[in-house]
């Protein structure tokens, strides 16, 4: 029996690997797939995929890459160390599993190679030759890795020269987006300008949305008579009460929707508000640029061809923070980055939006640095044929 277990390292990631393993199942009902998420409390991805592993909640939602010192230190003082032991010593104990997948960084893809000791295929989320190339010490690392998958062609053929057996299939994250909802479109206002809102997965998505709807009142109030309405993401890893809660403070007042997944809808000020669970898809399709502090959510707007106008870490715009830097070194000019600071915003947003060939611009280089959907696919296929080689 197959038997194969899905390593993640992040929000995004966890999403990933469900995409992955969807795939699978679509080509292998009966195969078992355990789930181990080595970052934050995520749920099952499916109810055929079980959670397995030790998990917790750390101060800064994996944000601990580029020697992000703060954010180690909140971490090991809220029991990283401890945390990470545990997890070494539950992949110790994946040694009869077929194969194992890790989806993410260079880092989770050694800590599957190094402990569980199995053939191992790595998606990798987390770089790219856009932005940087790998160090020696990662092309070591993955030269172990039995396929590596790339999230663009570029690093692909990086890798396939340092001697990785690496390529490039497609994009995992544009998979993920999937057909339109059978419930068909959202209830949204004909004629207005829709503005996506994605807060991102982690404990600040709460007052990202609130800082969204605050900057879009005042959008709102200056594109008046044009009606404006804010599509709110509502992430399963973030209490709808306490999103609800940073948008009343914001302004938005809110009634009970009838509506499937749409958690309330209302408004604030002269702003149109939904909150919309569950149907991101529909969600992103429906927007006609995004104001996004998430992550892969960003990365998958951007592939749609929506602008992306992301706030950076200061009323500074010349500080943007280390993440939002990478994103936007990735994404290219498909990503804007704003001041962190309501006026400044309000006031850089309605500029874009009066630029039309700018969002034209931005949305083709979206498409073109995300690359098509597919990789779900291939990744299954090959996940499956190494699988029954290990298994025979």
């Amino acid at each position: 029996m197959i038997d194969m277990l899905l390593v993640s390292n992040g929000y995004g990631e966890a999403a990933i690997a469900g995409y992955l393993a969807r795939a699978i199942h679509e080509r292998a009902p009966g195969v078992h797939i355990d789930h181990f998420p080595m970052v934050g409390e995520v749920a099952g991805l499916s109810p055929d995929v079980a959670t397995v592993g030790p998990q917790a909640q750390m101060p800064s939602g994996g944000l601990v890459a580029y020697w992000n010192v703060r954010n180690w230190v909140r971490d090991v003082r809220a029991g990283l160390l401890s945390l990470t032991l545990r997890q070494f010593a539950f992949l110790r104990r994946q040694r009869t599993r077929s194969v194992v997948v890790a989806v993410g960084d260079v880092y989770c893809c050694a800590a599957c190679l190094l402990f569980t000791r199995r053939p191992t295929i790595f998606v990798a989320t987390a770089k790219s030759e856009l932005v940087a190339g790998h160090s020696a010490l990662e092309r070591t690392i993955l030269r172990h890795a039995a396929i590596v998958f790339t999230r663009d062609d570029a690093t692909a053929q990086a890798l396939a020269r340092a001697g990785v057996r690496a390529r490039y299939a497609g994009n995992l994250m544009m998979d993920g987006i999937g057909a339109a909802s059978p419930d068909g479109a959202l209830p949204t206002i004909s004629g207005a300008l829709h503005a996506g809102v994605l807060p991102g997965s982690r404990s600040d998505a709460p007052e990202n949305a609130a800082a969204a709807i605050r900057r879009l009142q005042i959008v709102a109030a200056k594109v008046a008579p044009r009606r404006v309405q804010a599509l709110v993401s509502l992430a399963p890893s973030v209490p709808a009460a306490d999103m609800l809660a940073a948008c009343a403070r914001a302004g938005a007042i809110f009634e009970p929707s009838r509506e499937r997944d749409i958690t309330a809808s209302g408004r604030a000020g002269p702003l149109d508000v939904i909150v919309v669970e569950g149907r991101f898809g529909d969600l992103l399709r429906a927007s006609d640029v995004v104001l996004g502090q998430a992550g892969t959510g960003n990365e998958q707007a951007a592939g749609l061809g929506k602008p992306v106008i992301a706030s950076s870490a200061s009323s500074d715009p010349e500080r943007v923070g280390w993440y939002r830097m990478r994103q936007q070194r990735l994404l290219g000019g498909a990503v804007a980055v704003l001041p962190d600071d309501d006026a400044a915003f309000a006031a850089g947003l309605i500029d874009l939006l009066a630029d039309q060939p700018r969002l034209e611009a931005m949305a083709a280089q979206g498409r073109e640095r995300m690359g098509a959907p597919g990789g779900a696919a291939a990744v299954a296929q090959a996940v499956l044929d190494l699988a029954s080689e290990t298994s025979a």
